[in-house]
């Protein structure tokens, strides 16, 4: 082999990206496929102490040593999968339910013109509203209008309805089971990361981390004249009571 160039060992990578996120009671609940990923990096970040001579102006380096080493780790995602936004924005997953029904007199005081007003349920229909008492009964359209999915009526500027009106309102609502997630309510979000190489040039590697803290880093574009991403950074800690031999990650050399 001696010192030939080789362009096989450059590499262009690819690969897939798993997250195995621990439960509250630090057990995990299974590698999830992150879905599409541009990037995923890690970059060690050692800390150093140096010491400069004193016995001359020139104050040359004498001696050198790192302290300590960390590792981070940094995934770029664009699929807006309810997982994926639970990690990004530290959440967790739910489901939003109710079983329908109908509402009677449900009130909204003090009203206020061009404006929405939220009702205790969504998926709502056969709304009707009317005055503090049931009277009068108001028009739709004309007075109100309805956002059915969300379960909110708009107050028509101009309308039958002025502002200080206290209503009554009466409606049927569905049954629904939504994904939701619950943000901000986790401090640390920790598990699994696993890397499976699949590249377009050069060797294929697995890597293993063992267990990161991630959080986000970044904005998180709802409203963007481009595709959204989210981003993931992640500080590798220490699992030697698992891996005592490795207790940080592992890299595995699939093929050349």
């Amino acid at each position: 082999m001696g010192e030939t160039v080789n362009g096989q060992r450059l590499l262009l990578g690819r690969g897939k990206i798993y997250f195995d996120r621990l439960d509250s009671s630090g057990d995990p609940t299974g590698e999830l496929f992150l879905g599409n990923c541009p990037s995923f990096e890690i970059t060690p970040s050692p800390e150093e102490i140096k010491k400069f001579s004193s016995a001359s102006a020139a104050a040359g380096q004498i001696a050198s040593d790192v302290i300590r080493q960390s590792l981070e780790v940094r995934i770029q995602g664009d699929e807006f999968s309810k997982e994926n936004l639970a990690n990004a924005l530290y959440g967790d997953n739910s489901t939003l339910s109710q079983t329908g029904d109908s509402v009677t007199a449900e009130e909204i005081t003090a009203t206020m013109v061009d404006r929405y007003y939220a009702l205790a349920y969504r998926d709502v229909s056969n709304v009707v509203v009317t005055g503090s008492g049931g009277t009068p009964t108001y028009d739709v359209t004309d007075d109100y209008t309805v956002d059915a999915t969300s379960g909110r009526i708009y107050i028509v500027d101009g309308g039958a309805i002025t502002a200080g009106t206290d209503l009554e309102v009466d409606y049927d609502y569905g049954t629904i089971a939504l994904d939701t997630i619950r943000g901000m309510n986790q401090t640390t979000i920790k598990g699994l990361i696993r890397f499976v190489g699949d590249p377009a040039r050069g060797a294929t590697f697995e890597v293993i981390v063992w267990r990161a803290s991630i959080r986000a880093d970044g904005a998180i574009g709802f409203i963007s004249d481009e595709y959204a991403s989210w981003q993931l950074v992640g500080d590798v800690e220490d699992d030697s009571t698992n891996h005592p031999n490795e207790p940080h990650y592992r890299i595995i050399k699939v093929s050349d």
